[in-house]
Order: structure tokens, then C-alpha cells, then sequence
């Protein structure tokens, strides 16, 4: 089978999907595959805490079937069972995201709930407060979960516990209709889509705006891709930019430069559908300008800093665990694998076929115009992670048709050789991508009894309380009520958005001096301010494996915290402390100097 890029001025001779029988070998793979997924499921919600995440920590079953699962849909590619394969594919996203839904009591990631305060508020008020922060201003995927809560009775806790699931589909899915509009056959699209899957270690597929926004984006991207052939496509995408625009801060941007090139390439009709972009997300954005330049530096020219990411950060000062710089490791070998190859077979084509070099630069524009984005924005030092997302799908739109081909037997000379290699590669970027996304589980698991706890802080403290968390490692803005602390504290703390070490002054704070935290003491105690110190052992976790403290600077502290009789030890579990001060004790109490 010969596999050419299609021209995207005319339907693709490459859309007759494959007819060979042979998928029995395949549907017994992956029906082995599932069986020892399900043996492992139930080891993962109990593992014990490993350095190096869940993977290591439960069944080594659950390894053995996402490589299955990988061979299965190789195997079914190879034979021409479609049916199989795209089976293969639903299973294999299945049982890598479900262990986010079934085997945790808590939606994964501190940072998911900051997004569940502007979700209840948006559902109890029916408005939004623009001068509370900037998820207020970008309220589009908020709204959206708001409206569903409101006519279905869910909760955003429960959409949360199984969004990483219906996001990973929704991304799949996505980069199978990219393809497919592209031109490619079913086989060669269900390449991309699985080989989108695998690649996307990343993680974007938690409760947020990024994730909405990102597939849509991508449906955006499929649409300008198509508007060579019909202008209604663009007409369709105007509507889905605009809900993206609204949703995310960085996705237009991405979206709006691809577009840009594309004209230049003149793959896109009209051509004017580029100025229609850049007014919709420009203009949106001048009228949240004032907040955008309160919240972050709206350009940074510093390309250097823009690429480093804060595990790389925190490497060159020494900080992170081995396990967390091993995970980091992995990622960059995934991350590279798929650029180079992508370069490599963009490279070849382009010395093969030099007259055809504006076909063979339109999925090129689409994998690599996410670089752009490093010429002017960190993103919080997370600006690399979006650029390697956002380049998956036209990453994939350059590879799957070599895949397929590879698979399919199209080198004759080394037929097995080729497709064995293959798989190989296919299974251990499968395993790979699978120890990145959970190689932090442990630091990233959240408990119930903090997500109480944060919720009875929002509801029932003075909003002037303080509530400082050592280390990330609680849930926080998790209720509308986080909107009267943010007006009444600029170091508004629920666990996560703001924690001690990240204070001005107290980066690379060790804890090692009893005098520091005593003079913070007394300067709350001097202004009157309420104040609450919690300590998790997520806390413990995410700091033993980032990196965040050194090691026994979170003892030292509360050990500061209990020779100073101001703080008192409100509420104790076995994962929880919570201290509060009392304001009633002065200057001359014991224990201050």
C-alpha cells in the first residue's frame, strides 16, 4: 500500500478504507489486553506511595496492558481491520485516563479546583465579577459547565472526577476528524489519532478552560484546512473561535498564527478569515487589556526564559527528586522523538518533492506554528508544554501516513523488520507517555477531607483570614465565596493559588531559622490579622517529589508552629493540620524574639 499526501484541492484518492480480513489476531490481543487492565484497575486506588508515581506502585499488569493494547491496534493496522483498530483505539484511551476517574476519591491535581469558584459562581449569581481575577474575564468553558450543572443537577465535582476521560476522547476524536478532513483515509486517520493519544503526556486533560479549548481548536484548524475546497467551513469555524476566544487566554493566539501562515500559503479561503480572527481575539483582548497586564506581563521578548519549564528550573538549582527528574526525562524523549521525526519526514519529502513544497508545508505550518509562541510568552513558565500540545495533531497529520505504510507492509524489502520496529516504538512511547502522566499520582492526589476543609474555610472564615499553605497541596477557589477573599487579601491562599515559599522574599526559604517565621508571627499579631497555617500530606508529597522544600524544612516549620503558643492546633488527622493564630496573645508572649 502506497500512501501520498493528499492535495487538498481535490477529494483524496487515499479514502478507500482497507478490506483485508484479518483482525481475529488483533480483537484477541486487545481482548487479553482489557482483561489484564481490569485485574489491575483495582490495585492502582490502594498502591503505596513510589518515588516514581503509580505505574511502578501498582500491578505491573497495568503496564502489560496498554502494551497489548498498543500491539492490538498495530496488529490491526497491519491486517487492514479497521473495525479493530478502532476499537483498539477507544480501549487503549480508556484504560489510560480511567485510573483519574475510578482510582481516586477526589478529582486529581490541586489546580483543577481552582476553576470550581468561578464555575459556582457564574451558577449562583448568573454574572461575572471582572475585578476578581482572570478566570472571571475568560469565562467561556465555565459558563458552559455552569449551564450543564444548572439543567442536568450534576456537580462540578463529579464532572471533574471523569473530564479527563471525555477530554482525552473529545482531543482523539479531534485529531481523527483533522485527518479525515485533511484527506486521509480511515486507516491513515486512525493512525493519527492513536499516535496523538500515545504522544500526549502533557496532561491538559483536567477540568479547564485549556482543555475545552484546545479540541475545539483543533476543529477550528480542520475547518481552515477544508475552506479550500468549501468556504462554508470557515463561515462554521468564525463561531468556535469566537467560543475560544472567550474560554482561553493563549489557544487564538496559536490558532490565529497558524491561520496567518496558512494564507500566506494560500490555503485558505477567504482570505480575509484571517483579519475576522485577529479582530474577534484581539478585540476581545483590549477589553480585558487592563486585566491581563494585572495578572501577567502580557509580552515577554526573553525567548530563553520562555523555553525553560519549572522542572527544568528546578534542575539546574538541584531541587527536584530523581523520580520527578526521571518523569522530566521521559517527557523530553517523547517530546523530542516526535519533533525530529516529524522534521526528519518533512525534510525528506521536501528533497523528494520540491515542486509540491506548498502541500507538503501546510501540515508543517500546522506542527510547528506553536513555536511562535515562545517568541513572546512564558506562560508561567509552562509556555513549552503548550507548544509541544499544540503541535501533536499536525505532528501526527506528517507522520501517521508513514506509520500506516510502515505497518501496512509498504517497505517490501523489510516488511516484519519495519513493522515490528514499529510497534516497538508505538509501546514504548505507550508506556512512557503513561509514566509521565502519573509518575507526580502521589503528589497530585487529593484528599476529600481537604476539599472539606477548603470549602468550610471559604464559607465560614473572615475573608480577611489568611490561610497560608506551606506547599501546593490543597484544593482552593473552590467555592464562589473565594471571590470576598480575593477583595480582601492580594495573598489570597486557599492551598494552592498562593503558598508561603512563592511570597516575595521567601523563595528559597529552608526554614531553618525560628526567627523568620516569629517575625511574621508578630507582624499578623501587630496588623490584627486572622490567619490559618494548613499542612497536608499531600504537601509532603508534592514537595518530596518537586522539589518545592528542601528536605525537613516542612517539619522545621511546624515544629516553630508548635513552640509558639499563638498558633494553636485547631484540627488534626492524619493527613491534615490546621493551626490558627490568636490574635489575643501580644508581643510579649513567650517564643517571640
Amino acid at each position: 500500500m502506497t500512501v501520498t499526501e493528499p492535495r487538498l484541492i481535490s477529494p483524496a484518492a487515499t479514502d478507500r478504507p482497507a478490506t483485508r480480513r484479518g483482525g481475529k489476531p488483533a480483537a484477541i490481543v486487545l481482548l487479553v489486553a482489557v482483561v489484564a487492565w481490569a485485574l489491575a484497575v483495582p490495585t492502582l486506588h490502594d498502591a503505596p506511595w513510589n518515588l516514581f508515581g503509580l505505574i511502578p506502585a501498582a500491578s505491573p499488569l497495568f503496564p502489560v496492558s496498554i502494551a497489548l493494547a498498543t500491539i492490538a491496534f498495530c496488529v490491526a493496522i497491519a491486517s487492514g481491520a479497521i473495525r479493530t483498530a478502532g476499537a483498539a483505539l477507544v480501549a487503549t484511551v480508556l484504560m489510560m485516563r480511567l485510573p483519574t476517574a475510578v482510582s481516586t476519591d477526589a478529582p486529581l491535581y490541586s489546580w483543577t479546583y481552582k476553576h470550581f469558584g468561578p464555575i459556582d459562581y457564574i451558577q449562583r449569581f448568573g454574572s461575572v465579577d471582572v475585578t476578581a481575577d482572570i478566570y472571571h474575564n475568560w469565562p467561556g468553558a465555565f459558563s458552559l459547565i455552569a449551564w450543564m450543572n444548572t439543567i442536568t443537577g450534576s456537580e462540578t465535582i463529579v464532572i471533574a472526577q471523569w473530564f479527563a476521560v471525555g477530554a482525552q476522547l473529545a482531543f482523539t476524536a479531534a485529531v481523527f476528524f483533522l485527518a479525515r478532513t485533511y484527506g486521509y483515509a480511515a486507516p491513515i486517520a486512525l493512525v493519527a489519532a492513536f499516535g496523538a493519544h500515545l504522544a500526549n503526556w502533557v496532561g491538559q486533560d483536567y477540568l479547564s478552560p485549556q482543555a475545552i479549548a484546545f479540541a475545539l481548536g483543533i476543529v477550528v484548524i480542520a475547518l481552515v484546512l477544508a475552506s479550500i475546497r468549501t468556504r462554508a467551513a470557515s463561515w462554521v469555524a468564525v463561531p468556535i473561535f469566537a467560543a475560544i476566544v472567550v474560554t482561553h487566554q493563549l489557544t487564538p493566539y496559536w490558532l490565529l498564527a497558524a491561520t496567518l501562515l496558512l494564507t500566506l500559503l494560500g490555503r485558505v479561503r477567504p482570505r480575509y478569515l484571517v483579519a475576522v480572527f485577529a479582530a474577534i481575539a484581539v478585540g476581545y483582548l483590549l477589553l480585558h487589556f487592563e486585566v491581563v497586564v494585572k495578572f501577567g506581563d502580557l509580552i515577554n521578548l526573553d525567548f530563553l526564559s520562555n523555553i525553560l519549564t519549572p522542572s527544568a528550573r528546578n534542575e539546574v538549582l538541584g531541587a527536584p527528586s530523581i523520580g520527578q527528574v526521571v518523569n522530566s526525562w521521559i517527557a523530553r524523549g517523547i517530546t523530542g522523538l516526535v519533533w525530529v521525526s516529524t522534521a526528519a519526514v518533512v525534510a525528506v519529502r521536501l528533497i523528494r518533492h520540491r515542486e509540491r513544497w506548498r502541500d507538503i508545508a501546510v501540515p508543517a505550518v500546522v506542527a510547528f506554528s506553536p513555536g511562535l509562541i515562545l517568541l513572546g510568552q512564558g506562560y508561567g513558565g509552562e509556555a513549552m508544554f503548550r507548544v509541544f500540545l499544540y503541535s501533536i495533531p499536525g505532528c501526527m497529520l506528517i507522520l501517521a501516513p508513514v506509520i500506516t505504510r510502515m505497518l501496512g507492509g509498504g517497505l517490501a524489502r523489510a516488511r516484519g523488520a519495519a513493522q515490528v520496529a514499529v510497534a516497538a516504538i508505538l509501546t514504548t512511547v505507550a508506556l512512557g507517555s503513561i509514566q509521565t502522566s502519573y509518575g507526580g499520582w502521589f503528589a497530585n492526589l487529593v484528599t476529600p477531607e481537604s476539599v472539606r476543609l477548603t470549602t468550610q474555610v471559604l464559607t465560614e472564615e473572615d475573608p480577611s483570614t489568611l490561610t497560608i499553605g506551606v506547599a501546593p497541596g490543597a484544593p482552593g477557589r473552590i467555592v464562589a465565596e473565594y471571590v470576598d477573599f480575593v477583595r480582601a487579601n492580594q495573598l489570597f491562599d486557599s492551598g494552592i493559588d498562593m503558598w508561603l515559599t512563592s511570597w516575595p522574599g521567601w523563595e528559597d526559604e529552608e526554614f531553618a531559622d525560628p526567627r523568620r517565621v516569629e517575625r511574621l508571627t508578630d507582624s499578623l499579631v501587630w496588623e490584627q490579622r486572622p490567619a490559618l497555617v494548613v499542612i497536608t500530606e499531600q504537601m509532603r508529597a508534592y514537595s518530596t517529589y518537586y522539589g518545592t522544600l528542601p528536605d525537613g524544612a516542612l517539619d522545621r516549620f511546624q515544629g516553630f508552629l508548635e513552640d509558639d503558643p499563638r498558633w494553636e492546633l485547631v484540627y488534626e488527622s492524619d493527613e491534615t493540620l490546621v493551626y490558627r493564630l490568636d490574635l489575643t496573645l501580644g508581643a510579649d508572649s513567650p517564643g517571640q524574639g
